[in-house]
């Protein structure tokens, strides 16, 4: 998978999701954890195939969000690329281990 340098590569990234993120059987969700570097803590991303539900949360040492919020498009759209230096960072681990 490709960097997210551009808007544009976020649709990208949504479509190959699944193939990056970790799986949770129980929530029957695709997620992938990376850095809240604003709150110092980190973002929980998550897709729900069934309903194709978007949702995020946030946890650190000193908060936790109360529950997923989930994302519209644009607001989905607009979070991953205000966060895409610390996703891309997760993309690169996961290339390292996929190989």
């Amino acid at each position: 998978m490709k960097s997210i340098v551009y808007k544009r590569d976020i649709e990208n990234f949504l479509n190959g999701f699944s193939d990056v993120a970790d799986f949770d059987f129980a929530g029957k969700k695709h997620y992938l954890v990376f850095e809240d570097s604003i709150r110092k803590g980190s973002w929980t991303l998550m897709h729900y195939e069934a309903g194709g539900k978007w949702t995020i949360h946030g946890k650190g040492e000193n908060y936790c969000d109360e529950g997923e919020k989930e994302l519209v498009k644009v607001d989905l759209i607009n979070f991953i690329y205000k966060n895409r230096k610390y996703i891309n960072r997760e993309i690169k681990k996961k290339k390292g281990v996929l190989v």
